[in-house]
Parts: C-alpha cells; structure tokens; sequence
C-alpha cells in the first residue's frame, strides 16, 4: 500500500479504512470506495457523447427550424450564424443539464438531516450510509465536470477567462473526489445543489444575448446577480465555509485544529483549502457581475460574464464608440 493511501492520513485517529467499508448499511444505501469514482469517468465519457448528441442533432437543428423564415443573405452572414448557433447549443446543453441537476438535488437532499443543520456533515464522520440515490447523484456530477474540462480543452472557443474556468473544474473534480473517497459528501452535495442554481440562470442569459432579447436578457442578469449573491456570496461563505472553519474541527477529531498542520488527519484539511479556494474563485466573478452590472447602467448594454474582458465585447465597443464620438466633438 502506498503510505499517502494510509487512513491515518484521511480518516480521524483509530480509524481505518476496512472499519469504514465493513460498516453494514440498509437496503438502499451504501458505503463509499474510491473504485466506484470509475462511475464518475463513465458518466464523464457519456455526458460527452450527450453533449455532442443534443447539439448537433437536438439544439443546432432546431435554431435553424426556428430562423428559417430569416435566413442569412451573404456568406460571412452564413458563418457567423453557424458560430453563434454552435454557441447557443453549447448554452443549451449545460443549461438543461444544471436544470435536471439542480431538481434531482434539491429533492434528494431535502430528504436529509444535514440539510437542516449543517453540523450534520461533520457528527459521526465518517459513518455516514450514503442514499444509493446521492451516490449517483455524485459521480453523475463528477462525470459533468470531467465532460466541461474536455469541452474547454478541445471543443470551446478559447475565452478571456479560460484559467479561471480551468482551476475552477479541477478544484471541483478534486473536491468530488476527495469527498467520496474520505465520505465528506454531504457537504459536497450542499456545494453541488446550490452552485447549480446560477448556472441555470447564466446560460440562459447567454441564449437571450445571442437572439438579443435585451429586455429579458436585462430581467434574467438581474435574476442572475439576486441568486449569486444568495448562493455563494451569503449561503456558501457564511453558512458552508463558516461550518467549515469553526464547526468541522472539533467534530472530526475532538483535538482537530487546522493550522496544527503536524496534525492527521490532512485530507479533511486538503478539503478546507479547496473551498477556500472555491470562494476566492467566487469573488472573483462576483467583481465580474457587479462591474457588468455597473457597465450596463453607464452604456445601456448587458455583456456576457465569460467576455467581459474581451476586446469585442460588447460593453467595450460601446466604450470605442463614446470615445470616437468625443474625438469628433
């Protein structure tokens, strides 16, 4: 066995992995074992194949239904309606996907203790039976972010902010990882149920700015920016991330203190840092939002959240245009 594998390492002091595996659970439940995150890789690969199935044959084909009364007059016209159709499929797809996530989550964690108090998540750690149900649940999760990495690496178009997207879905797969194999998903589920929840909302958002809907596109960023703030400006920092830093230690190990970094078990503590993490990543878009947010009242335009910074943007070519308009005054 290799000694970073040791449960000394992941699981509170007398604790070991075959004490965890052998607990025997009701019909309908189980105990987690890092070989079942092979679900999480072939869900991945499906979602994958979804992804290419409902856009090219489901999203792609009906935009086209949906404008053939309009179509394109010149070549260039004709390209750059394939571009923003291929864009509004790829919206789409994800938007469908946090929808039937954020559903089949919420209802199955309503369903449970920690859902109602927290402190759940941390109270007998780790001897919590997972509900067959939020097993799968989780590595269909797992799978989604496993698909959106291979989307951003060889499928979408390079945006301005292609890193931060990048660490943010390694941060996830490593949280979901992580979490499954030490038995920390309750509180994953919570991270998973309430970031789904703005998701819906953004891709949305990005359909109504392809087919300039402005007015709807305006009432949906300003639903975007209500949920944001709720789920992961209040919610995540102040019930999460406060449960995290002062709840968890004592309830995982009685003499738990995270800076004790000579301390076992570290895994827990690997945790703590991927959701801090989590929450400068959520800071960072939160300053994004508000700044979209601000450029819309000044220029009359709502831009993109993921081209905010980009030269074309829209708010930046509005921003061209009141300066040429001053260079000619």
């Amino acid at each position: 066995m290799l000694w970073w594998w040791d449960a000394l390492y992941w699981l509170p002091r007398g604790v070991s992995w075959v004490d965890m595996y052998n607990t025997t659970t009701k019909p309908g439940y189980m105990y987690p074992h890092y070989s079942h995150l092979w679900m999480t890789v072939l869900t991945g690969i499906s979602l994958i194949i979804y992804r290419f199935v409902f856009e090219s044959y489901i999203f792609v084909p009906l935009a086209y239904f949906l404008s053939r009364k309009n179509p394109p007059e010149t070549r260039q016209g004709v390209l750059d309606r394939e571009k923003k159709y291929t864009r509004m499929a790829e919206c789409a797809m994800r938007a469908l996907y946090y929808f039937i996530s954020f559903c089949s989550g919420l209802y199955l964690v309503s369903n449970e203790s920690h859902f109602y108090d927290i402190t759940e998540c941390w109270r007998k750690w780790p001897f919590h039976p997972i509900p067959t149900a939020i097993a799968w649940y989780y590595w269909i999760q797992g799978g989604f972010y496993i698909a959106l990495v291979f989307g951003i690496l060889f499928l979408d178009a390079k945006r301005s902010d292609f890193w931060q997207m990048l660490v943010h879905h390694f941060i996830t797969l490593a949280l979901v990882g992580t979490s499954w194999i030490m038995n920390m998903t309750r509180v994953g589920t919570l991270i998973l149920v309430s970031h789904d929840a703005v998701d819906i909302l953004i891709d949305v958002g990005k359909i109504l700015r392809y087919e300039q809907l402005d007015t709807a596109l305006a009432v949906c960023f300003g639903c975007v920016l209500i949920v944001w703030v709720a789920t992961r400006l209040v919610y995540y920092p102040f019930w999460i991330i406060r449960s995290v830093w002062f709840d968890a230690p004592a309830l995982i190990q009685e003499d738990y203190e995270w800076l004790n970094f000579g301390q076992q078990p570290q895994a827990p503590r690997f945790i703590m840092f991927l959701l801090t993490a989590l929450l400068i990543l959520h800071i960072f878009w939160a300053y994004i939002l508000f700044k979209i947010a601000y450029d819309t009242v000044k220029y009359g335009v709502v831009d993109d959240v993921r081209e905010d910074f980009d030269e074309n943007s829209a708010v930046n070519r509005e921003k061209a245009k009141l300066q040429e308009n001053k260079k000619d005054d």
